[in-house]
């Protein structure tokens, strides 16, 4: 169960806009599920938790794309439209991706 906490904080992780946030969040967020046990908390939900934060740091922080999105995500920014269009289907991607993981690791529970 920890090595699945462990790759979704990964997965979060991949979502910061810069290199260095990501470092030191990997490294913080990594020790908060390992210790999670220790305080009696399910390593799983610590580290969804963290993905929703994930989401919402990715989302506040402001960063020009390098490049125009293409495939599903030109398709959800179509579809949101507006003036954060980018933002809001950047977001609904990661809730797609997350909620995906979390399938398949409910089916590897089993």
């Amino acid at each position: 169960m920890n090595r699945l906490a462990l790759a979704l904080v990964r997965c979060a992780t991949a979502l910061l806009p810069d290199t260095a946030l990501r470092r030191r969040y990997l490294e913080q967020w990594r020790a908060d599920v390992c210790g999670a046990a220790e305080l009696g908390l399910s390593p799983m939900r610590v580290a969804a938790g963290i993905a929703l934060a994930a989401t919402r740091i990715a989302l506040t922080t402001r960063k020009e794309p390098a490049m125009l999105p293409i495939g599903p995500l030109a398709l959800a920014v179509r579809l949101v439209g507006g003036r954060n269009a980018r933002r809001r289907a950047a977001a609904l991607a990661a809730l797609s991706t997350m909620a995906l993981l979390a399938g398949v690791g409910a089916l590897l529970a089993q």
